[in-house]
């Protein structure tokens, strides 16, 4: 069997190495830091130590967490001369994050390691199971009417500790889910299939 490295990329992007059919108590997982003041600098921090990392020990196959194809926005209130005012933004950090995806899926072609993005409704459905409903909390903005928040990275903790994976924080839980969702994969399961043969 293929050892799977499970990636949930952000600017602190967590990882986990699972090898399917063994004990779940042998799942590895880390944190990797991208540093860097610009975009282009924390693509090429993470990229760096990802290369270091596949050079070391090279997974059979890597899972990575798609990210969302669409820029959300929000409300948000800012203070005016005239007074408060409701305008309608995003997070810059959705624009960061195809730029990490890329430099993480460039260094693990350059290396010819077999990949594939999970989206994340499919890989917390294998995770989870069908059905799973994540803890709510409920967020309050000032101006606002309080909206629920899925906690998913809190059900991702409490989940490997369930399962009695050492996790350091909630992106190396996720990575985890991704992981092990990685095994499902039809691109995995052609590679095993190869193997096998």
């Amino acid at each position: 069997m293929s050892i799977i490295l499970g990636l949930d990329i952000a600017t602190t992007t967590g990882f986990a190495w699972y090898e399917p059919g063994q004990s779940l108590s042998s799942i590895k997982t880390g944190l990797i830091k991208a540093e860097g003041d610009s975009p282009e600098e924390k693509a090429a921090s993470l990229a760096d130590q990802l290369r270091v990392m596949l050079k070391d020990d090279r997974p059979g196959f890597v899972a990575i967490e798609e990210p969302l194809r669409n820029i959300k926005a929000y409300k948000k209130t800012i203070q005016t001369l005239y007074g408060p005012k409701v305008v309608h933004t995003v997070n810059p950090n959705q624009m960061l994050l195809p730029g990490l995806i890329g430099a993480a899926v460039g260094i693990t072609s350059a290396y010819r390691l077999p990949w594939q993005t999970i989206p994340s409704a499919t890989w917390r459905k294998f995770f989870f199971g069908t059905g799973f409903k994540p803890p709510i909390k409920i967020v309050e903005k000032e101006g606002e009417d309080p909206t629920e928040e899925k906690q998913w990275k809190k059900a991702a903790v409490d989940r490997c500790r369930m399962l009695r994976i050492m996790v350091r924080n909630a992106d190396a839980a996720e990575a985890v889910g991704i992981a092990m969702a990685g095994e499902a994969c039809q691109r995995f399961k052609s590679l095993q299939a190869r193997r096998a043969a």
